[in-house]
């Protein structure tokens, strides 16, 4: 599985990236894929094969991951059984978080006081419901976290100059949304950008990728091809506690 990485916690013991399609011969149909979808048993298991060996068993570690719903609630992910949700964190250095994106915001935030991570999928309900915020909510309280301390990667995800959107976003999220003729496109990492500030985050903490998954083909993106496949945006905790 190749992978994109981030540089913010590149002096950290942290395991942080988003999966790209990589060579199609070796993931078919349509490129390393997190989710089955379309593919048949046979594929699919070269998908899992490949991310076991790059970020699960192949490093020691276990990956825990929800089925998401495009809500909030977030969960720690020692849990044995996972309900459904769009969030995870752990302090345990075996887990690796995965949440699956294709379009949607890879929210992966890292406290190096108290070495946990968190990884939250949001997409505009999330987004407009507060994940953001919520997350933090939870470091703060269970873990002591300092809003200011965190550091946070935003994956790519849809960009700021194709996400289109219907007219009630104008009312969703004001002041992110551009009126261009009867078209309506939000920014949906700006918006994320702005709750991230208000709860605390300093803007030098955040590292925000610029790349779009809906015209960046080396990514899922389900407004451009459908329902095919789903990037995977992951972090693990590395070495001793």
């Amino acid at each position: 599985m190749e992978f994109l990485k981030p540089q913010i916690f590149d002096e950290y013991p942290v395991l942080c990236g988003m999966s790209i399609k990589g060579d199609m011969l070796s993931f078919p149909p349509s490129g390393f894929s997190f989710r089955q979808l379309q593919h048949t048993d046979d594929e699919f298991r070269k998908h899992i094969a490949s991310m076991n060996q790059s970020i699960g068993p192949g490093i020691g570690k276990r990956i825990a991951s929800l089925h998401q719903v495009h809500g909030t609630q977030i969960y720690d992910a020692d849990i044995d059984s996972l309900p459904d949700g769009d969030g995870l964190y752990t302090n345990n250095t075996d887990v690796v978080l995965g949440i699956a994106l294709a379009d949607c915001c890879g929210i992966m935030i890292y406290d190096p006081i108290h070495t946990v991570i968190m990884a939250l999928h949001a997409g505009w309900r999330g987004a407009k419901n507060g994940i953001a915020t919520k997350g933090i909510a939870i470091l703060k309280r269970k873990f002591h976290a300092k809003p200011a301390d965190l550091l946070i990667w935003l994956t790519p995800c849809a960009g700021n100059d194709i996400y289109e959107v219907g007219p009630e976003f104008l009312e969703y999220f004001p002041g992110f949304v551009i009126q261009k003729g009867a078209t309506y496109i939000l920014d949906l990492k700006a918006y994320i950008i702005s709750e991230l500030l208000k709860a605390g985050i300093q803007l030098q903490h955040i590292e925000s990728s610029t790349l779009c998954t809906i015209q960046d083909m080396r990514f899922h993106s389900y407004r451009r091809e459908g329902n095919s496949g789903r990037n995977v945006a992951f972090m693990g905790l590395l070495g001793v506690k």
